[in-house]
Parts: structure tokens; C-alpha cells; sequence
């Protein structure tokens, strides 16, 4: 065999190994790098949109269990302060935003980008925020 030979079967197995779906290493560093971007990009919009200035926020940002197939959020747990007893007092600062839907336990906002959804925090009365990405997956999810 000649170099030349080497240099088709090399470029033969890059081709089988971007054009097989069934290669589960390169499958799973794909998604896991997609998923990951997509939440370092969600949590920059939810720090910027409830800056910790503003609002009394128990913790850091986490993994909302919003992972499927149709979309992926990250959550924040808001205390009650003085200036927030109440869910209509819990609203994205920066950014235009508008109110969506509501009910007595849950208020969602949308923008362009994002949907924000705030709910009552039975367990810690205080408010759950999830901030996911404004798409027609994401509107099928609720």
C-alpha cells in the first residue's frame, strides 16, 4: 500500500465518524456541549434579568428538572423581603417583557428570547423563577 492509500481509508473513517448516528461517544459530547452552552446562555439571562441587587435570592442558579426533549430552563429561589410580599411584585428588571399569563400561583413572562415563569414556593414561602427559551417546544411543554 502506498501513502496515498492511508490518506483514503483516514478520510473514510473522519466520513463514517461525523456521518454514523450510532457512535455514542461523539453523539453524547455533541449534546453534552450543546446543553451546556445552552445553560451557561440561560443563566446569564436569568442573572441579568433578577439581578441579586434587587432581589433577595436564596442560593445560586440551578437545573430546573426542565430537561427533556422539549426545553431547558434554570431556576432561582427568591425570598420575601419588604419590597417583594407578593407574586405580582416578582418581575424581570431588564429587557422587554411582557405578562402572558396568570394565575393566583404562577405569573409567565416572554420576551423575544426567553419565557420567565414565577411560582409560589410552597415549602420555602418564598418564589420559584424558571427562565427557558421562548420557542413553540417550550409553549407545548406546559
Amino acid at each position: 500500500m502506498e501513502i496515498n492509500d492511508f490518506k483514503f481509508v483516514d478520510e473514510i473513517d473522519w466520513i463514517s465518524f461525523y456521518a454514523s448516528p450510532s457512535l455514542g461517544v461523539r453523539n453524547r459530547w455533541v449534546t453534552y456541549y450543546t446543553t451546556k452552552s445552552q445553560l451557561i446562555e440561560l443563566t446569564q439571562a436569568l442573572n441579568a434579568a433578577f439581578p441579586r441587587e434587587h432581589y433577595i435570592i436564596d442560593g445560586d442558579v440551578y437545573d430546573s428538572n426542565r430537561r427533556n426533549l422539549l426545553s431547558i430552563g434554570v431556576s432561582i429561589n427568591i425570598k420575601k423581603d419588604l419590597l417583594h410580599r407578593d407574586i405580582k411584585s416578582i418581575k424581570p428588571l431588564s429587557g422587554n417583557w411582557t405578562l402572558v399569563d396568570q394565575t393566583e400561583s404562577r405569573y409567565i413572562y416572554e420576551n423575544q428570547s426567553y419565557r420567565v415563569y414565577v411560582t409560589k414556593d410552597p415549602v420555602n414561602d418564598g418564589y420559584i423563577v424558571v427562565l427557558a427559551r421562548n420557542n413553540w417546544l417550550e409553549r407545548l411543554h406546559l
